[in-house]
């Protein structure tokens, strides 16, 4: 019975991280970050070209770096987030199998008792 439990709460867990993994996440960058990244890239380039035009290809490539850093932070606090919840879970079934076998235990001392009333 608890078996079942065990491998129902992992199976459930792989399927959740999975699709996590899986899927798209929405990521919102505020404007200082934006202006950040642009005047750090800015400072890396070193071509001569029209101001306006190096502006955009930089605030595209920071918006670019951004992002893939903030995909990356929320796919671990996501993925931390599964992980506590896992053992949560796997830890809960082991204490209602623990409490199974003490209620177990406390029936046969409670039917010895009798049997030797």
């Amino acid at each position: 019975m608890h078996k079942g439990l065990w491998i129902t709460v992992l199976i459930a867990f792989a399927l959740f991280f999975g699709l996590f993994i899986l899927s798209q996440i929405p990521v919102a960058i505020t404007q200082d970050e934006v202006s950040i990244a642009v005047s750090d890239a800015i400072a890396e380039t070193n071509a001569q070209v029209d101001e306006i035009e190096i502006e955009q290809l930089v605030t595209q490539k920071a918006v670019g770096k951004l992002e893939a850093r903030q995909k990356k932070r929320l796919k671990f606090l996501v993925s931390a987030y599964f992980i506590i919840w896992l053992i949560f879970s796997l830890y809960a079934l082991h204490l209602a199998k623990m409490q199974n076998q003490l209620c177990k235990r406390l029936e046969q001392l409670h039917s010895d008792l009798q049997q030797k009333r």
